[in-house]
Order: C-alpha cells, then sequence, then structure tokens
C-alpha cells in the first residue's frame, strides 16, 4: 500500500505522528482484554449465562478478525487518515453505548459496534504508521505501535478489576472517551499535512459476507453444543451453513483478480507454520483470560479486585518475555524458540488443569505466568517467521491474514472453553449455573492438548529453509 506525505511532519522522525497515532490505539487494544474481568459483574447484574456473557467478548474479537482485511481495502480506497479518525470517532460513541446498555443483549451489541471501529483503525494505524517515518526508523516506530498494544492488553486485566471494583463495570468503557478526545485532538496537527494516496479497486462484498457468516455460525454453534449437543439439528445446520459459506469464500477468493483474501500465502510452509502458532496463541489466551477470572472468583470465591491481581502474571510475563525472545530468534531463528514456546506451554496448561481447592493459589499464579511465557514466545517467533518469510509485495495482505487468524483463534479459544467449562458442570451438577472446579480443570486440559496436536506444525519447517528465510 503506498501512500504520500505532502508537507514535512512536526518531527523530521515522525515519531511524534507514532506516539499520537498508538494513544488512540490503545484504548481499542485494551477492550479486548479489559472487560474480561469484569464478567462475572456482568453476569450477576444481568443474570445472563456464561455462554451469553462469552458474546460480550466475542462480539467485539470476532467482528475485528473479520473485517480487518476489509478494512484494510477501505482504506487504500478512502483513506488511511480518514478511516483511522471514523474509527476512533465510532469506538466512542460505541464505548458509550456499551457503558448505557441495560441489558446484554444491547450490550452484546455495543460491542459489536467497538468490533467494527477496532476494525477500521488497526490496519490504518499500522499504514500510517509504516508511511510517515523515514525507512530506517519504520522498525522503530512499529516497535511502539506493537509495544502500546502489548501494554494494553498486559495491563487490560489488573485496570478492569480496580476500575469495576472501584466505580462499576461500566466505567471500563467511560474510561475511553476522554483517552479518545485527547487522541483526536492531537491528532488534528500531528497529521495536519499528511495526504492520503487513494488507490484504485474494489471492494469484495461477497468475500466478505460469506467469511463473516461463515465463522459466526461455526462459533455460534460451538456455543450451543453445551445445551444441544452436536447431533442437534440447531447446531447441524449452522455447522452446515458454515462449511458451505466458507467454500464459497474459497472459491470466489480464487476467481478475483483482486482477493480480499490472497491464497497463495498459504502455499508458503514458513508463513502457514507461523501463521498456526499464532492462531494457537490467540486461542489459548484469550480461552484463559475468558474462564480465570470465573475460576478464582466462584470456585475460590476471591474479590474482583484480587482476582485482577492474581491474572496479572499472564499478561506481565507474556509482555517482559518479549525483548529476550527477540534477540535470541534474532540470533539464531525461529524454529527452536517455537519449540521451546510450545514445550512451555503445553507444560503450564498441564499444570493449571491440576489445580483444585486443595491446591494452593501459588501454583495457579506460577502456571499462570508460565503459561504467559509460552505463549509469549509463540506469538513473537511466530510473527518473525511469518514476516521474514513472505515477499513484500504480498507483506500487507499477509499482515492482515496474521492479525485477523490472532483475532479469530481468539474468539474460538472463547467459545471452546466456555462449552468445555459449561459441558463438564452440566455433567456433574445437571445445570451450567453451578460451577466446579473440574469443569476448569477439563478446560486447561483441553488447552494442552490443543497444543501438543498444534505443536506438529513444526513439521513444515526445516532447517534448510530458516536459513535461507532468515538470510
Amino acid at each position: 500500500m503506498q501512500l504520500e506525505l505532502k508537507g514535512a511532519p512536526s518531527t523530521a522522525s515522525g515519531m511524534y505522528q507514532v506516539t499520537v497515532i498508538s494513544l488512540g490505539l490503545f484504548v481499542i487494544f485494551l477492550d479486548s482484554t479489559i472487560v474480561n474481568i469484569a464478567l462475572p459483574t456482568m453476569i450477576e447484574q444481568f443474570a445472563i449465562s456464561l455462554k451469553t456473557a462469552a458474546w460480550v467478548m466475542n462480539a467485539y474479537t470476532m467482528t475485528v478478525a473479520i473485517l480487518l482485511i476489509f478494512m484494510g481495502k477501505l482504506a487504500d480506497l478512502y483513506g488511511k487518515k480518514r478511516l483511522f479518525s471514523l474509527g476512533l470517532i465510532l469506538f466512542m460513541v460505541s464505548s458509550l453505548l456499551c457503558a448505557f446498555a441495560p441489558n446484554a443483549s444491547l450490550l452484546i451489541a455495543a460491542r459489536t459496534l467497538q468490533g467494527i471501529s477496532g476494525a477500521m483503525a488497526i490496519p490504518a494505524s499500522m499504514s500510517l504508521v509504516r508511511s510517515i517515518v523515514p525507512k530506517e526508523k519504520v522498525g522503530a516506530a512499529m516497535g511502539i505501535w506493537s509495544a502500546v498494544g502489548a501494554l494494553a492488553i498486559a495491563i487490560g486485566p489488573s485496570l478492569g478489576g480496580l476500575i469495576t471494583g472501584a466505580l462499576g463495570w461500566q466505567w471500563v468503557f467511560y474510561m475511553n472517551v476522554p483517552v479518545v478526545l485527547f487522541a483526536l485532538f492531537l491528532q488534528r496537527n500531528a497529521l495536519k499535512s499528511y495526504q492520503d494516496h487513494l488507490l484504485p479497486g474494489k471492494l469484495d462484498w461477497w468475500g466478505t459476507l460469506l467469511l463473516s457468516l461463515g465463522l459466526f455460525c461455526f462459533i455460534n454453534g460451538f456455543l450451543q453444543v453445551t445445551d444441544s449437543g452436536w447431533l442437534s439439528q440447531g447446531v447441524m445446520w449452522q455447522i452446515a451453513i458454515a462449511v458451505i459459506t466458507m467454500c464459497g469464500f474459497v472459491w470466489i477468493q480464487s476467481k478475483r483478480a483482486n482477493p480480499l483474501l490472497d491464497l497463495t500465502i498459504f502455499s508458503n510452509r514458513q508463513y502457514l507454520a507461523g501463521l498456526l502458532s499464532n492462531t494457537l496463541g490467540g486461542l489459548l489466551l484469550m480461552g484463559t483470560m475468558m474462564i480465570s477470572p470465573l475460576f478464582l472468583t466462584r470456585i475460590f470465591h476471591f474479590s474482583t479486585l484480587k482476582a485482577s491481581i492474581l491474572m496479572t502474571p499472564l499478561s506481565v510475563s507474556l509482555l517482559l518475555i518479549a525483548p529476550f525472545i527477540g534477540k535470541l530468534i534474532d540470533k539464531i531463528g525461529s524454529r527452536i524458540p517455537l519449540t521451546i514456546g510450545y514445550g512451555i506451554t503445553i507444560l503450564s496448561f498441564l499444570l493449571l488443569g491440576t489445580v483444585h481447592l486443595q491446591s494452593s493459589i501459588r501454583m495457579f499464579v506460577v502456571s499462570l505466568a508460565l503459561a504467559g511465557i509460552g505463549i509469549g514466545i509463540l506469538a513473537i517467533a511466530s510473527l518473525t517467521l511469518s514476516t521474514i518469510s513472505i515477499p513484500e509485495e504480498q507483506l500487507n495482505i499477509a499482515s492482515g491474514t496474521f492479525a485477523m487468524f490472532r483475532n479469530l483463534g481468539g474468539a474460538l479459544g472463547i467459545a471452546l472453553f466456555v462449552s468445555v467449562t459449561l459441558g463438564i458442570t452440566a455433567e456433574s451438577t445437571g445445570t451450567t449455573e453451578a460451577f466446579r472446579p473440574e469443569a476448569f480443570q477439563h478446560a486447561y486440559l483441553s488447552g494442552a492438548v490443543l497444543a501438543i496436536g498444534f505443536m506438529f506444525s513444526l513439521l513444515l519447517l526445516s532447517k534448510k529453509n530458516e536459513t535461507v528465510t532468515q538470510n
């Protein structure tokens, strides 16, 4: 995607503009995790099930995932700066709608709007950052962009617990308003001289529709398995619709001159291995963040604030491991770090699966920290592997696809962990309302099983191919 800058930026390096852009993006990343710790409070206030509460998370995560590539194309056609600003404004409005929501249905609808706004802002901001700074500063600029996202995700649970405990869950959304207003105020001057270079092309409406419908039916069908079973008519119909629409999506993409998703990137074994590991990382992270607050509040009976503090090691360890793993990958490549990451991840989820009421809470916290380290290694190594293995002309579409699959992994992780938790709870108690420790144990163990399965993606890698890619 080519962009041009008319007029000099306010700083020679463009780092001021990058900082301003990242400020607006901060709350968008923050809302992917800050709501998790407030879910137990929402469940009580709205008298909703865990399955319904899962859609408070998934409405945001899945909408962002589905629309990321489409919004990237929209930014090419109508302007990055324009789409980024509109995304921030819509995010602010939808945050107010979330706070004002009188019931769970309207809250989920407002979270969907938040997802649309997030999908507008994320790819547009990435393109703005890459085009504003000089070539020799792109790495540092993208480092700031990535660090802001990692920081937001890391502090989300703790900040959510503090705000929910002190002011109520509504303030988790109210706090977005002044931050966005301040970011828009700074952006007005910081990007004043910036002008987009619009590209010709058409939007793939059919591709977007089929992808959206297929993913929604698949994830919703997955969530209904707990109540109805795999062979129920409702579940079977939704899975069938998902398969048909996804096949239609693949067929349409193979015929398009400018497809929404370039299918040829999946023939790159290095990229595919990174993509699968990246998807697993999103799945395990969001699944764990979904059920762990409930585990701590409903089984161990901790307060929302204490639960948020106990959740911190998961995100902080993920954030702290990043610079060390990045340097290691620069020296030895991604294959060995990926193998180590899988090993630590599998071990951590096996340990989480053994935690019960008589266990020391330290064991749970240490296991969470290990999970953060393992998932962090997978995330960084898979990102590096996928980025360096793709030709420059495919980098934009490959980056969008990479981000989409990570968010889809997150949506599937929420659906899977919730389904397992509710399924075991129903078997043990005859109802999905009385949570049992073994239900959460089975959910964590399912994460370990998935990690073992995804580890076979390393067979796609070879030492010879990795050396060529690094060079």
